[in-house]
């Protein structure tokens, strides 16, 4: 019984196909509220991906806003972080003990709002800019990095702030104001009430997503799923039927399209909206669970999952391919080794296309083998075949 078996093209257009025959870091806090189309780059990536409501994120991600997006994150520890728009920041968190984190965040563009939990023995709040720190024990202030200027502002509404860099270190206390750059040491003044920031205050969203598919429980590879997207008020969740705009749906696998015609299918669509209502449909080349986001300006981001499977007559399709292209192309080990063998599963592991397309395009002889292919033992009566592909 074959219980693996993958492809994996290589060239210009990448593409990876994985068949089965067969019998980082650790969440520190979570997004509570969020208006526009917020980014994350996960932990171990390179890219930046949507992010949405209740996202939990991992030390060593770091998010991002745009020009009128926001973005409210709480820690582990009770710690709430506002996120201004055009910001970039990094979180750093670790435990120290069942309550208490030791945290910093790496903001190298922007402003950002906190209301710190009191810290403990063991706990550490830090934000960091490129030319000063601030650290705390438990407090509310407000740090903007000027990345024109090189400056560092910071505003304390209550308790205490250290705030320092190479050139000194200063406390600044409740209706404190300090400021310091790469050429100059902090220094604070007393502050007013008209000074305090207030754009924290209106970080919230006014629409969210409602989304409900045609389809319940598994759906079969290739098969297309109709998704109705509702604009709801994102403070009472009533249906809104005054909307009328758009929404941006994203998908978060290479082998989930999304279309709002049936005919033109991409990985990100523009969805119009009227009267609160939109329709997008998706349809899947791998079995598994891929996800898309749903986001829009002023709305809070919102993900929906799909369960996709393959037939047995999907399976046996395949298997019967690949049975053919492994003997007219002179694989007969191959051949041996998938004969009066079930297929478990199969999926396309990189790049785009279905598995039946890469198989078909090696038997015509679009693409070709790179190298022999490899064959694993699992040990437990599977094994797993790996083929190496590209353009021919």
């Amino acid at each position: 019984m074959i219980r693996f078996y993958k492809i994996f093209l290589l060239g210009v257009f990448l593409c990876c196909t994985a068949i089965a025959f067969g019998a980082g870091g650790k969440v520190v806090a979570a997004i509570s509220t969020m208006k526009g189309a917020v980014l994350v780059k996960p932990f171990g990536s390179r890219k930046y991906v949507p992010a949405y409501k209740g996202q939990m994120l991992k030390s060593g991600e770091w998010m991002k806003t745009a020009d009128g997006v926001f973005v409210a994150i709480v820690f582990l520890d009770g710690s709430n972080i506002k996120i201004q728009q055009k910001t970039e920041v990094k979180i750093s968190s670790y435990r120290m003990t069942a309550k208490e984190l030791k945290t910093n965040l790496e903001m190298s563009k922007g402003q950002a709002w906190s209301n710190v939990a009191n810290q403990g023995a063991a706990g550490e709040f830090t934000i960091t800019t490129p030319t000063a720190v601030a650290s705390v024990k438990g407090t509310e202030f407000d740090l903007q990095f000027d990345e024109d200027s090189g400056e560092s502002v910071l505003t304390v509404m209550s308790g205490e702030v250290s705030f320092s860099n190479e050139l000194g270190e200063l406390l600044a206390g409740a209706m404190e104001s300090a400021t310091a750059s790469e050429d100059s040491g902090p220094s604070k003044v007393r502050i007013n009430n008209e000074d305090l920031p207030s754009w924290q205050k209106n970080t919230d969203p006014q629409y969210a997503f409602k989304l409900k598919t045609d389809r319940m429980g598994k759906t079969q590879v290739g098969r297309e799923v109709k998704v109705n997207i509702q604009m709801i008020n994102a403070k009472n969740k009533r249906f809104d039927d005054g909307f009328s705009g758009s929404a941006t749906v994203e998908s978060q696998s290479s082998e989930l399209l999304i279309s709002t015609d049936g005919t033109s299918w991409a990985s990100s669509v523009d969805v119009p909206i009227s009267n609160g209502r939109g329709v997008v449909q998706v349809k899947s080349s791998r079995q598994g669970i891929p996800e898309i986001i749903v986001n829009g300006e002023d709305a809070e981001s919102q993900s929906l999952g799909f369960e996709y499977y393959q037939s047995k007559t999907q399976k046996q399709a395949s298997s019967n391919k690949l049975n053919t292209f492994a003997r007219s192309k002179g694989q007969s080990r191959l051949a041996d080794l998938i004969k009066d063998k079930a297929l478990m599963k199969s999926q396309v592991t990189m790049g785009a296309g279905s598995v039946d397309g890469v198989l078909q395009k090696l038997e015509t002889g679009e693409l070709e083998l790179d190298g022999d292919p490899e064959i694993i033992d699992n040990g437990d009566g599977t094994v797993t075949i790996k083929l190496k592909a590209k353009p021919r």
